[in-house]
């Protein structure tokens, strides 16, 4: 993953790049774990300087990154969203927990489940009601993945 914007601040350029978890401001390497500021359940925000401000460096766990200055986002110019699960979710969110009495397998995809539900979720391009059945799909497989493999082992 690589990622690079070019944004002005102070009637100056500044190069800000990232490459996986390396980035560069203005050429200088920066310490990502210095400059965290909050992990969730689906991002981890950075508030990292860039010339006389600071900017927000969201890294999503499956919408990709995001910087923003300002509230805007520096690749769209949009107002600024923050990631945010929405209560409905948290549903199938606890659901994927009842997973976790199934051993270490069905932890391993209790896991992956609460994973894709919370980024789904709270992607706010996608319909609502299509979230929620992208959310039932991912419980469906889930559970029928874990009695799958059960049935195979017995």
């Amino acid at each position: 993953m690589s990622k690079e914007w070019n944004v002005k601040i102070d009637d100056r350029m500044h190069n800000i790049e990232l490459k996986g978890r390396k980035l560069k401001v203005d050429g200088e390497n920066i310490k990502l774990r210095k400059y965290r500021k909050k992990t969730g359940l689906v991002h981890e925000e950075y508030e990292i300087p860039v010339g006389s401000k600071n900017a927000l460096l969201v890294l999503r766990n499956m919408g990709g990154t995001v910087l923003v200055i300002d509230n805007k986002d520096c690749a769209t110019g949009e107002e600024y969203v923050p990631v945010k699960i929405p209560g409905w979710a948290y549903i199938f969110i606890v659901l994927h927990c009842v997973n976790f009495i199934n051993g270490a397998l069905g932890a391993f995809l209790a896991v992956i489940g609460i994973t894709l539900t919370a980024s789904v979720s709270s992607n706010r391009k996608i319909n609502v009601f299509i979230r929620v059945l992208l959310d039932l799909v991912i419980l469906v497989l889930a559970v029928l993945a874990v009695l799958g493999i059960a049935l195979m082992l017995v």
